[in-house]
């Protein structure tokens, strides 16, 4: 699969909607994470505005970040001001050194599908880890879900998981490591929740989505206009599942 560059790229023109209306990853996680990987430096691939970043900075990793996105990257910056952040794609990216943990929120799959274990084996140090993870969010209302689903159909948006009913990614990921012999100690992890979003936080959810960022925006608002009258002024209960995959370099 070829990595869509173009799209990959648009959240750095929703920032401020990704920081805030984007939802955090559990604490259990960051440390299911540090008690898996052993003591050492930390590569976050894709790091975004820091969603991950913070949890980790605030255990005192050691890490580097690395981000396509200047505009993204500034405000990594300004909340992780501690981390060393490289503003580039991972695919390009020379590690300077070995690194104990290799994680990746919310971005493996933008990254090169061909290359990206052969890059975080490079990037690893022996038996150093790598833990890649998502948030799935999704309207927990069925009805409320069918509804918003609709309008998505209607204007061609495909891809969108919020109103859709489950994701495969940790699946895929956990596949293509079991018969890869430069990885060992494969463990998958699911953390669930439920949060209600007000109708204008969601809408920033729903904008901060390549899906919705790749319509143009006169499009894109008329969506979101179909959204917040089937939302009215109630809010939204969303389902948050994070999974998480691990592995650990085996040579």
């Amino acid at each position: 699969m070829t990595v869509d560059r173009e799209r990959s790229v648009v959240f750095g023109e929703a920032v401020e909607q990704y920081d805030s209306a984007r939802p955090d990853y559990p604490a259990q996680l960051i440390t299911d994470v540090l008690e898996y990987a052993p003591p050492g430096p930390a590569l976050e691939v894709g790091a975004g505005t820091g969603k991950a970043t913070a949890g980790f900075a605030a255990r005192g990793t050691d890490l580097t970040c690395v981000e396509p996105d200047p505009r993204m990257a500034a405000a990594l910056t300004a909340k992780c001001p501690g981390a060393r952040v490289e503003i580039g794609f991972f695919e390009a990216y020379v590690p300077d050194r070995a690194f104990a943990l290799l994680y990746s929120a919310q971005a493996w799959h933008w990254i090169d599908e061909r290359r990206r274990w052969d890059l975080a084996h490079a990037a690893l140090a022996p038996s150093g880890a790598v833990a890649v993870f998502w948030n799935h969010y999704v309207v927990t209302d069925p009805d409320l879900r069918a509804a918003l689903a609709a309008v998505d159909s209607r204007y061609g948006v495909t891809t969108s998981s919020m109103h859709r009913d489950g994701s495969t990614r940790g699946e895929r990921s956990e596949h293509e490591l079991a018969h890869d012999p430069r990885y060992t100690d494969l463990d998958q992890r699911h953390y669930t929740r439920t949060d209600r979003y007000g109708t204008g936080r969601y809408l920033d959810l729903a904008r901060s989505v390549s899906a919705y960022r790749i319509l143009d925006p006169d499009t894109r608002e008329e969506v979101m206009e179909e959204f917040a009258a089937l939302l009215g002024g109630d809010g939204v209960d969303l389902t948050f599942t994070t999974d998480l995959t691990l592995a650990r370099r085996a040579r």
